[in-house]
C-alpha cells in the first residue's frame, strides 16, 4: 500500500512537471507569436484630416446633408431591406452615440488608435476614443468567462487564437446597438451581429486589420473590408474630449443641428 502511494505520488509530480513544461512552452512559443502586436497603433491612415476614411456611400443626414467619416467603405455595404428601412427610420436625435455619451460601437471603433498590451491567457486593448479610452479584454486560447444564456454586451465578448503568426479576434454576444454597424451612418446592429479581425503583420512598424463583419438581421451576406495600423510612439493617441455630460450632448444635437425629423410644426425640438 505504501509502495502504491508513493508511486500514485511520484507520478502525479512527474504529470505535474510535465504539464508545467508544456505551458512553459506554449507560453514561451505564443509570447514570440504575440511580441510582434504589443505597443501603440494609429488606426487613423491615409484619411485626410479624418475624413472619409471609408466613404459614406453618398447618403445623406436628417437636413440633406453629405454624412462624411464613416469607418468602413458604405457604398459596398451589403444591406437588407430591413437595413434601409431602419436608415429611413432612423434619426440623428436618437443616436446614442451623439445624444447619451455612449461609447462608438465595434467595428466603428477599430479603427481608433489603440494600444495592445499582453498577459498570461490575454490581452488587454485601450482604444482611444471618444469621449473617453475603451478598455477591451480578449481571452485567448480559450480562456475566461462564458456568458450565461440571453447574457449580452455592449461591445460583446472578445475570444483570440493565432492563425499561423496572424492574430485572430472573434467577437459576439453583442446587445442590440442603433449606431452599432457604424455610428455615423447611424445604421443599427443586432445581438446576431459577429466580427472576426485578423491582424496581419506587414513589417516592424506596419499591421494590416481584415474585419469580416456579419449580421444576417441587417446584412444580405458578411462584409469584409481592410485598413492599416502603423505603430506610433510610447504614450499613443489621447481622446479628443475627455468627458461627456449626456444632457448637455442630448442639448446640442437637439439645437445645434438642424435636421428636424421628426418635429411637429410648431414644436421645440425633442
Amino acid at each position: 500500500m505504501i509502495n502504491r502511494i508513493l508511486l500514485t505520488g511520484v507520478s502525479f509530480a512527474l504529470a505535474m512537471f510535465v504539464a508545467a513544461a508544456d505551458v512553459s512552452a506554449q507560453t514561451d512559443e505564443e509570447f514570440e507569436k504575440i511580441y510582434p502586436f504589443i505597443g501603440n497603433w494609429d488606426g487613423q491612415v491615409g484619411s485626410p484630416n479624418e475624413q472619409d476614411r471609408g466613404n459614406c456611400g453618398g447618403r445623406l443626414g436628417d437636413y440633406g446633408e453629405k454624412i462624411l467619416n464613416c469607418s468602413m467603405p458604405v457604398d459596398l455595404l451589403p444591406l437588407n431591406a430591413r437595413a434601409e428601412a431602419w436608415l429611413k427610420y432612423m434619426d440623428a436625435r436618437q443616436s446614442p452615440s451623439m445624444a447619451d455619451c455612449q461609447q462608438i460601437p465595434f467595428p466603428a471603433v477599430l479603427g481608433e488608435g489603440s494600444e495592445i498590451m499582453a498577459y498570461p491567457g490575454r490581452l488587454e486593448i485601450r482604444i482611444s476614443s471618444n469621449p473617453w479610452f475603451l478598455y477591451r479584454t480578449v481571452w485567448m486560447n480559450g480562456t475566461g468567462p462564458k456568458p450565461m444564456p440571453g447574457q449580452f454586451f455592449q461591445h460583446g465578448i472578445s475570444r483570440g487564437h493565432f492563425d499561423g503568426n496572424d492574430l485572430i479576434i472573434v467577437s459576439d454576444h453583442f446587445t442590440f446597438d442603433p449606431d452599432g454597424i457604424d455610428d455615423h451612418l447611424h445604421m443599427a446592429s443586432s445581438t446576431r451581429k459577429k466580427i472576426t479581425e485578423r491582424y496581419t503583420k506587414i513589417d516592424d512598424d506596419n499591421l494590416r486589420l481584415t474585419i469580416t463583419l456579419e449580421d444576417p438581421t441587417f446584412l444580405t451576406r458578411p462584409f469584409k473590408y481592410a485598413f492599416t495600423w502603423a505603430r506610433i510612439p510610447r504614450g499613443g493617441l489621447q481622446p479628443g474630449w475627455v468627458t461627456c455630460d449626456p444632457e448637455v450632448s442630448r442639448a446640442e444635437v437637439e439645437y445645434g443641428y438642424p435636421g428636424t425629423k421628426y418635429q411637429e410644426p410648431g414644436e421645440q425640438p425633442k
